[in-house]
């Protein structure tokens, strides 16, 4: 099989052809989302959808679909036998409409200087593809200076904010048609501003840039946008009108970026893998688009190709860096949470669809929207709460279950991995002294004394323990603020194998460390009061190992039986 990974190009997936054996690209005929668009009466259209899920493939497809040539070369031919072509009405706008295709993705940059210039550089590359409208005598005098600028570098900022603006104008005037106007990625420098720290004057620019070119232009057919983020409307596209959105949590566009369950059985027949194979669900199924099942296409993609071998192919392509940064940062509220998805439950939280970049570490519902829109989550369920939906969440898959343990790790571990692997060692095994020996080490090389504030020291360190014991993932089941006995205790560690040690944790945070002692044996007194290890031993578990620990900023003291 002839396997499209790292294909963007419409043109290029449909007619590349194997010298060895003629055969083409795998494709999967996605063009019934070209219908889904000209359905669409919206003149502003945001799709947002995870990294690698085909958006750029799919404004490329548009691009050809409705320009007669793409880099000199006819596109007709391109939509024989597709989906689309059973549909005349669809088919007389093929080649019809001069289209506009700004791609945004290699505008990443560590200052605002260098953002503006890799931004200008693609608007002079498009500049270049319709330097046609300079011939005849079309424009002005004063139109052709300004085209000429944006080719020579002569542009101001100001002359870059309106250059898509004007791009739309030049040539509705010179070709007598309305343009399609197509943005791929057009959030990737907004997030780069943020992770880099000059997002206000990036922002400010992008909503100069976008607005002029979508507010009111009647020179512009229809814009479609992709991104990975709803950025806020408030934010970037306050000045426009008759603009839609459309994220995860909606119905519209759900089955035309990923694999849908039908695409995939079929793919996996085609390439001689079993298509009832549960694991391949488990690794890479588990995104729900509004009712929609949908699969992580790349992951897909590189199984086929690696002969059905699982593996973390997605997470691996990189891009996680500010959802790493943003877990690590998270209140202890967050951390607990997120325990609870990586021990495979659900969740239901509050999430802003409208990202206001801000936001992130001061809003919990923006950061499970930056978690969800991003693909490190999926909704179980939504239904409108406010200005904000009520979702019910959860992990997609193991590919991202893994991702979360490896971030917890690296945060917790830090350049020591052999000291925590041997620090969970000792735990399971009751090797308390060492244990507390190990976990001092670890919050000496983890925290900061800003870390903890005298109001959530308790749940701050409760957060921290529930992430130091992620690692015991698949050998334990890990439970958190349930009722056993006579009350909630607050970490219960249940080992897969009733003949291993069980162990149950009070934790007790004090700001006053000569009284560390005495608060670890309150902690220990809270277990034995309150039967903590009901649940251990409902469970057939005989060795208990019960732990009353207390904190105080870096220190921290372990009272067991």
């Amino acid at each position: 099989m002839h396997l499209p990974i790292g294909v963007s190009d419409f043109s290029k997936l449909i007619t590349t052809k194997s010298s060895s054996s003629n055969e083409g690209y795998l494709y999967v005929d996605k063009s019934l989302f070209i219908k889904e668009i000209i359905d669409d009466l919206t003149e502003v259209i945001v799709i947002t959808r995870p990294r690698r899920f085909g958006k750029t493939l799919n404004l490329s497809m548009l691009q050809h679909f409705y320009a007669a040539e793409v880099n000199g070369q006819p596109t007709a031919h391109l939509f024989d036998g597709l989906e689309i072509s059973k549909y005349p009405e669809c088919m007389r706008l093929q080649g019809k409409h001069p289209v506009i295709f700004l791609e945004l993705k290699d505008t990443k940059a560590d200052t605002y200087d260098s953002a503006i210039n890799k931004i200008y550089k693609q608007i002079r590359q498009l500049y270049g593809k319709h330097r046609y409208v300079l011939d005849g005598n079309y424009l002005a005098a004063d139109e052709k200076e300004d085209f000429l600028n944006i080719l020579n570098k002569k542009a101001t900022i100001d002359d870059l904010t309106f250059a898509l603006q004007d791009l739309t104008g030049y040539i509705h005037k010179v070709l007598g048609q309305k343009v399609y106007f197509l943005i791929d990625e057009y959030d990737t420098p907004i997030q780069a501003s943020y992770t880099n720290g000059y997002y206000e004057q990036c922002i400010s620019f992008m909503r100069g840039l976008l607005g002029s070119a979508l507010k009111g232009n009647s020179n512009i057919h229809q814009a479609i946008l992709t991104g990975i983020l709803r950025v806020s409307k408030e934010s970037l596209f306050s000045d426009v009108n008759n603009v839609e959105i459309y994220s995860v949590l909606n119905k519209k566009y759900a089955s035309h970026f990923g694999f849908t369950e039908e695409e995939v059985n079929a793919l996996l027949i085609k390439a001689k893998l079993p298509a009832d194979l549960k694991q391949t669900k488990d690794w890479y199924n588990g995104y729900n688009f509004a009712g929609t099942t949908i699969y992580n296409p790349l992951s897909i993609i590189k199984f086929i190709k690696e002969d059905g071998q699982l593996m973390s192919y997605w997470v691996n392509t990189g891009g996680s860096d500010m959802i790493k940064n943003l877990i690590i940062k998270a209140e202890p509220y967050v951390k607990e949470k997120l325990q609870a998805l990586i021990s495979r439950e659900t969740i239901e939280e509050d999430v802003d669809e409208h990202i206001v970049f801000g936001d992130l570490t001061k809003n919990s519902a923006a950061l499970w929207s930056l978690l969800l829109m991003s693909g490190y989550l999926t909704a179980v369920s939504n239904k409108p709460h406010g200005r904000r939906q009520l979702c019910k969440l959860k992990l997609p898959n193991n590919e991202i279950t893994d991702l979360y343990d490896s971030i917890i790790e690296d945060w917790l571990s830090g350049n020591n991995k052999d000291l925590y692997k041997v620090f969970l060692d000792d735990l399971v095994n009751g090797r308390v002294v060492e244990f507390e020996e190990k976990l001092q080490t670890l919050i000496e090389d983890t925290l900061s004394y800003h870390d903890v504030t005298s109001t959530s020291q308790e749940s701050f360190y409760h957060g921290l323990m529930l992430g130091l014991v992620v690692g015991l993932k698949d050998t334990h089941e890990i439970k958190s603020n349930k009722e056993s006995g006579k009350g909630r205790y607050d970490v219960l560690i249940i080992p897969k194998e009733p003949n291993k040690l069980g162990i149950v944790m009070e934790f007790k945070a004090i700001d006053d460390e000569n009284q560390l002692e005495n608060e670890a044996n309150i902690a220990l007194e809270q277990i034995n009061r309150s039967n903590y290890i009901a649940e251990l031993k409902q469970r057939g578990i005989t060795k208990i190992c019960k732990m009353g620990i207390a904190f105080s900023r870096k220190l921290v003291r372990i009272t067991t039986e």
